[in-house]
């Protein structure tokens, strides 16, 4: 039975995954796209249209009945080239570019308020469901 939560990596085989970490500002719940925060160097905060996105916030592993997010001021995981979990705002089809909008929210490339990102869905989800997002 495979698990899927949002923020968990994708093909765990895969070993050219890239991390970075930085600091919250806010809360940033797991499989959240994050941007630069208000210190460039060291902060994050969850994606905003125009912003300059980084990647997508980790799962980090707690206990079961913790919120599942990063706390304000807390040192965010955020994968920066991998593939991970992600819930989608809008139906996408495998194959189909990625953008990135406001509250960290997933959709495919063209979605009225988002950005593009580099990145791609590597599999099919209907609305409000989990697929695997391919950050390059």
């Amino acid at each position: 039975m495979e698990i899927i939560m949002a923020g968990h990596i994708a093909k765990v085989g895969f070993t050219n995954n890239e991390y970075d970490y930085k600091f919250s500002e806010g809360k940033i719940a797991y499989g959240e796209g994050v941007m630069r925060g208000t210190n460039k160097e060291n902060q994050c905060k969850l994606m905003a249209t125009g912003g300059k996105f980084l990647g997508v916030a980790l799962f980090r592993q707690k206990n079961s009945y913790d919120a599942q997010e990063y706390s304000d001021k807390t040192t965010v995981e955020i994968l920066t080239r991998g593939s991970v979990y992600v819930k989608v705002a809008s139906a996408v089809v495998a194959g189909d570019r990625a953008a990135c909008g406001l509250n960290g929210k997933f959709a495919k490339t063209g979605t009225s308020s988002y950005d593009d990102i580099d990145a791609e869905f590597e599999t099919s989800a209907e609305a409000g469901k989990y697929a695997i997002l391919r950050l390059r």
